[in-house]
């Protein structure tokens, strides 16, 4: 797993990971999204003398799955901060789980007003609650209090910690008594005393009579059928390293699983199974992948994927990425609707995910036909709705003409509008349509998008991407990092996400940090062609100038040949082989004066026509990309008198004023002048 925590620091300043720490008392347990909360939590424990542990303190290049599983051994009281999104986590409910055989004393804390389910309703059923959705402030703070008397004592006395007992989540009165006393164990943890069947049963009732109208009434497992291999030269444990690689993809935070179970989990509803055949044919390993209901017997989706022979060491990858990122786009999907999809629907919801996944934007068209016939047998179906406003983008993307792009862009915005007004959370509708909105209208696609990150229906992280995308163009860096870490995190295996983050990063002046997400991204390409362009874009990106001598990088003689000079004579430091590199890059023709020759331009000191080169960059294509001027290597072109024209005429001033927010450059010492504007 990547992580970015390298650099990562604890409220006093030190560097967490790099120094030696006594054993946690308390495991912090939470999803992303409520990292605030945990933070604070974290710090209020802190202020009472008591050490936690949470995810932060994974250091760069540790193993986080082995560091996790080292602070739950060490920890005596389990904290789990329970809401919708930390509820679709697979990881927390394994954490969850863990923490109860292990004999922990587990305080669920409730930061929303939901009931839980699944395996969260098996695990919590006899415990009382911390109900912190109101003041949620003052209520950490009353339970770092507590647990910090609790830890002085080195006894567990419930009547210490702050659990709303009449209020909120029933609780029996067979469930936890008003106080139960039992002396720490330091190498066994806490001995809980387990709650009765009948209490398990009454608790689970009374959640059962609360829970959300909208949960869907089936689960989204998927049952691992095996992949059959139909040539002798294969692997021996070929079949076994696919399973583990799509148990590997599917198993992240998210609604969709995958079971190894043998045979169909019993049930009336549909039993979703994957699997298929694998045969070398001469250099190409061709997979055929097929997603099937065992229940029903019919085939829901099918596709042939084709490998280079020459590596088969990644192949059970691939499988597991095409695969994993079609298959719980269908089922995700179909997760959200109030009962299971006829196979007829979801088969055509699955050609959808298959050309809203694809890479370009072409192939994305092929989504519109199926998703209008998802909507067609279930019109009140919010996320078939969703389907469309999804495929109308693809087909703008691609239009031949503009009218044709804008057509399709209000149609798409109008299923949109239809999805959300049949369900208010569905965040891939809310998301869809910013995308769907004028490019310069920063206002209406940021409020789209915060709306689309708060509903916390995520399962691609597609909301926390598409908002970090944009603030990266309207200057706010350090937020943008975080989204598209936050989108990372969810879908990591989907080559745009890495993609994202590892630009933001350069942007961001972190070159360094950025060089894994790019190296993560070459290795989801879907081809040797696919991967070869993002070498190439790293190099760019990054002024590698080494790369640039690769005879297969596709890039023209003159401009290899004008980049190579720039960069050396940036290495160099000598000023008459700037001035001269700076000559070269600006004979180069309109065309081939992109990004990189900009911040090339501007590393050399020539941040005059640096800013001439971005501002035709940003106002004359269809896509607006001012990330550009906030670049790090871009600092002195936003000192240009001409910039804040630039800015008002991409909407960019009229954003800064209306949101109240400002560029990070803005918080500098030396700011920019038109700052001074916003």
């Amino acid at each position: 797993m990547l992580t970015r925590d390298e650099d990562a620091v604890d409220e006093q300043g030190s560097a967490i990971g790099r120094q030696a720490r006594r054993p946690a008392t308390v495991f912090i347990s939470y999803r992303r999204a409520d990292e605030r909360w945990a933070r604070l939590l974290h710090g209020q424990l802190k202020e009472q003398g008591v050490e936690a542990w949470f995810d932060a303190y994974v250091g760069a290049g540790e193993d986080w799955r082995a560091a996790t599983a080292k602070a739950l051994e060490e920890c005596h009281i389990f904290v789990l901060l329970f809401s919708a999104s930390a509820a679709a986590s697979d990881e927390i409910a394994k954490e969850l789980a863990a923490a109860t055989l292990e004999k922990k004393f587990v305080v669920p804390v409730r930061l929303e007003n939901i009931a839980p389910k699944g395996p969260f309703l098996y695990e919590l059923a006899s415990r009382n609650w911390v109900n912190a959705f109101e003041n949620t402030e003052g209520k950490l703070a009353e339970l770092a209090r507590g647990l910090a008397t609790l830890e002085k004592s080195g006894v567990v006395d419930e009547s210490i910690i702050p659990f709303d007992r009449n209020a909120g989540m029933a609780v029996t009165a067979a469930a936890a008594p008003a106080s139960r006393r039992t002396v720490f164990s330091p190498k066994l943890g806490l001995a809980i005393a387990a709650a009765g069947l009948l209490s398990l049963l009454a608790a689970a009732g009374a959640w059962f009579a609360q829970r959300p109208l909208d949960d869907a009434g089936h689960t989204m497992t998927v049952r691992l059928a095996g992949f059959q291999l139909l040539s002798a030269d294969l692997p021996a444990n070929f079949r076994e390293t696919v399973d583990a690689e799509i148990t590997a993809a599917f198993n992240v935070d998210g609604v969709v699983g995958v079971s190894s179970a043998p045979t169909p989990a019993p049930g009336a509803g549909p039993a979703y199974a994957i699997g298929g055949t694998i045969q070398r044919d001469g250099q190409i390993i061709r997979v055929i992948t097929h997603l099937i209901n065992e229940r029903s017997g019919a085939t829901l989706w099918s596709d042939t994927f084709n490998y280079t022979g020459d590596q088969v060491s990644k192949v059970p990858r691939h499988i597991a990425v095409d695969a994993g990122n079609f298959v719980r786009c269908g089922l995700f999907g179909a997760s959200t609707y109030s009962r299971p999809l006829p196979d007829a629907v979801l088969r055509d919801y699955m050609q959808f995910c298959q050309g809203h996944w694809a890479p370009n934007q072409l192939e994305g068209r092929k989504a519109l036909v199926p998703a209008h016939r998802v909507v067609a047998a279930l019109p009140d179906f919010s996320w078939g709705w969703a389907a469309v406003a999804a495929a109308y983008w693809k087909v703008a993307g691609s239009a031949d003409s503009s009218r044709i792009a804008e057509e399709a862009r209000a149609s798409g915005r109008q299923a949109a509008d239809r999805a959300v007004a049949i369900d208010s959370r569905n965040s891939e509708a809310l998301y869809i349509k910013a995308m769907l909105l004028d490019r310069r209208d920063w206002i209406g696609r940021d409020d789209l998008l915060k709306r689309a990150v708060a509903a916390q229906r995520l399962d691609c992280g597609c909301e926390h991407h598409q908002y970090g995308e944009l603030l990266v163009n309207v200057g706010r860096i350090a937020e943008a990092v975080e989204h598209l870490y936050q989108a990372n995190d969810m879908l990591a295996l989907y080559v745009y996400t890495p993609l994202s983050l590892a630009q933001a990063l350069v942007v961001a002046g972190k070159p360094d940090e950025a060089k894994p997400f790019f190296d993560a991204a070459i290795g989801l390409a879907p081809d040797a062609g696919f991967a070869k362009d993002i070498e190439r874009f790293r190099a760019i990106r990054i002024g590698e100038a080494n790369l640039f001598v690769d005879p297969t990088l596709q890039i023209s003689p003159e401009r290899r040949e004008a980049l190579l000079q720039g960069y050396r004579a940036l290495a160099s430091r000598d000023s008459g082989a700037k001035a001269q590199a700076i000559e070269a890059l600006l004979a180069l023709t309109e065309d081939q004066q992109s990004d990189d020759v900009a911040t090339l331009l501007a590393s050399l000191g020539a941040n005059r026509e640096a800013f001439q080169i971005a501002a035709r960059i940003a106002t004359a294509r269809d896509y607006p990309r001012p990330s550009l001027f906030w670049d790090s290597r871009m600092r002195g072109v936003l000192d240009d008198p001409g910039f804040p024209a630039v800015a008002e005429g991409l909407g960019l001033l009229n954003y800064w004023k209306t949101t109240r927010t400002r560029p990070d450059v803005c918080n500098e010492n030396a700011a920019p002048p038109f700052c001074r504007m916003i």
